[in-house]
């Protein structure tokens, strides 16, 4: 793919998500996603496992709310809204393949389904409903620039977005359900959670732009304590928001108009350049990653 479509005005959707009722959810969603559209987004990202939340005490409530993707009802929600609108949309949710759950980030877009990856690290009790997963790390080019899913604790693991970046990924939109972890973490004001920062330092260290798109309200108290984050953001690849950081507490819509070329221009000093001045004698060039290894889906 050549050139980026620029500028791409890019919706990140904060919402509370009703544990379990993925009626309700869904059509808050809607509502959202019909909202961007009106203010004129083109790329649109909701918060992970958007359609159910974590409410899940055990596989078998996992496997109850999974989907198939892409002929589930809630991707199939999303295929519409993209193709209605001419939009892309990223959200992630409980995949059902066989007997087994993977937490899938999903692309859709004008010309219906784009393709998903499958988060590769469960986090915390997750790791007994869901499974590893097993896609790889893709990068989907689009006409609006090149573009990589990333799911909460993938995010802590800075070689997701490096090969991410060594794909040519313009952006790396994030999904979490991030719990609030001001007290147990000891963070200083203004900060609720870690997730804003680690998608900051991903930005400048790769040169390319991040959203986090976290949740807020009330959850699962057995698994992610009463409150949830929020505090999303979308980041250049100067490692800085360019809008205003959420709040943790409102649901909102951020939205930024952004150059996505802007991840392209890597020599941002004569003698610098993110990915072009990496020692690769000292360490792998390409982390022991090969992306042929794994067939898009």
């Amino acid at each position: 793919m050549g050139t980026a479509a620029s500028p791409v005005r890019i919706a990140c959707i904060q919402m509370e998500i009703i544990e379990g009722n993925v009626e309700a959810n869904l059509s808050k969603a809607e509502g959202f996603i019909l909202e961007a559209c009106r203010n004129g987004a083109r790329l649109i990202v909701l918060p992970e496992t958007f359609n159910c939340g974590f409410f899940m005490d055990s596989r078998e409530q996992a496997f109850k709310v999974a989907e198939p993707v892409p002929e589930g009802s809630s991707t199939q929600l999303l295929i519409r809204l993209a193709q209605d609108n001419g939009v892309y949309i990223c959200a992630s949710l409980l995949e059902r393949v066989g007997y087994d759950v993977f937490n899938a980030g999903i692309l859709v877009g004008p010309d219906g389904y784009i393709g998903k990856y499958r988060k590769l690290h469960p986090c915390e009790d997750e790791v007994y409903f869901v499974e590893p997963g097993d896609l790889g790390i893709p990068v989907f080019h689009t006409p609006i620039g090149r573009i990589g899913l990333c799911v909460c604790l993938d995010a802590y693991y800075p070689e997701v977005f490096r090969i991410q970046a060594l794909q040519g990924a313009d952006i790396v939109c994030c999904m979490f359900n991030s719990s609030d972890v001001k007290e147990t973490r000891h963070l200083p004001d203004p900060f609720h959670t870690l997730i804003t920062s680690i998608c900051m330092a991903n930005a400048v260290s790769n040169h390319i732009f991040t959203v986090c798109c976290d949740r807020v309200g009330r959850g699962h108290a057995s698994i992610h304590g009463n409150k949830y984050a929020g505090q999303s953001a979308i980041i250049s690849p100067w490692g800085g928001p360019v809008t205003e950081i959420a709040s943790d507490e409102e649901e909102v819509i951020l939205y930024a108009d952004v150059d996505l070329c802007d991840a392209r221009r890597k020599n941002y000093h004569p003698t610098n350049s993110r990915l072009a001045v990496r020692r690769t004698d000292v360490y792998s060039a390409d982390l022991g990653y090969d992306p042929k290894k794994y067939p898009r889906q």
